[in-house]
């Protein structure tokens, strides 16, 4: 790629009269102006668009929440503040540690994610060492949904803890209970108080945990597991992605107009021959 430059021109010192209209000070536009251009041309090429097929992640699986809710999130293979991976934000109240979030952000180990009305968060899991073990602690209230892929995922929630790998689920906490349901695959839940008390949950069934009991698990139906998630269809979540097709296209304007100028610089029709001026004195 030519590497373009920019130059300035000022006239001699102690020289009153313009420059002619041939002169590369009027080619030449300002230095600036042109990086200018060229940053809106590229930018122009950034677009935010829906994440596409919320169904599908990474091998680290993904997790997302219902309004009002505050887990913490750990990957057990990975150091304090450590990037774990993505989070998208819908809605304007999804905090971070505190921190509010828009569309999206690289989030920490050991992160707590917080949603407050109208809005939901959506976290795709890490992957990179090929160890994957997440950890979702504190879940105190709100619904939970989540693909856990190739990693091995503990949730741990007011009166229960589930273990699981390649499993679809849905989780809803209340003050009361803990309701799991299972879309695909199984998973093992115990009550937290007695792990000795604990049921295998295996696909199309769910589950209910309180502080001391066990209720079933029992078949359910695809209109109740429907009804169950429903709640994903509030939000949208937006990333950040480049038309590549736009990039090339203003690179085109781009390298348009710096040909022209260049053009102009080596010489063009019209105007005084290079050298003269027309303050000049010409002879009769």
């Amino acid at each position: 790629m030519k590497k373009i430059s920019c130059i300035f021109i000022s006239p001699p010192v102690g020289k009153e009269d313009k420059p002619s209209l041939n002169s590369s000070a009027f080619l030449l536009p300002d230095c600036n102006t042109l990086l200018l251009l060229l940053l809106v041309l590229m930018l122009g090429g950034c677009s935010t668009v829906p994440v596409a097929n919320r169904n599908v992640s990474t091998a680290g699986g993904f997790w997302e929440q219902d309004e009002n809710t505050d887990p913490r999130f750990n990957h057990m293979a990975k150091r304090d503040n450590e990037e774990i991976g993505i989070l998208y934000a819908a809605g304007n109240r999804v905090l971070v540690n505190g921190e509010p979030v828009k569309d999206t952000a690289d989030i920490e180990n050991n992160s707590f994610v917080s949603t407050g009305p109208q809005s939901s968060a959506r976290i795709e899991f890490k992957d990179d060492d090929g160890i994957c073990s997440i950890q979702i602690r504190e879940f105190s209230i709100g619904n939970g949904y989540g693909d856990t892929a190739n990693c091995e995922y503990s949730i741990i929630t007011t009166h229960a803890s589930a273990r699981t790998r390649d499993t679809i689920y849905h989780i809803n906490v209340s003050g009361q209970r803990t309701e799991i349901t299972v879309l695909r695959g199984l998973l093992k839940s115990s009550l937290r108080i007695d792990p000795a008390q604990s049921a295998i949950v295996n696909s199309g069934e769910e589950i209910i945990l309180t502080a001391d009991s066990i209720i079933g698990p029992r078949p359910v139906s695809y209109e109740e597991i429907e009804r169950r998630i429903r709640w994903r269809d509030n939000y949208t979540f937006y990333k950040s992605e480049v038309s590549w097709v736009k990039v090339l296209v203003g690179a085109g304007v781009a390298a348009g107009i710096v040909a022209a100028i260049l053009r102009g610089k080596s010489g063009g029709s019209g105007g005084t021959p290079q050298g003269y001026d027309r303050g000049d004195n010409y002879p009769d």
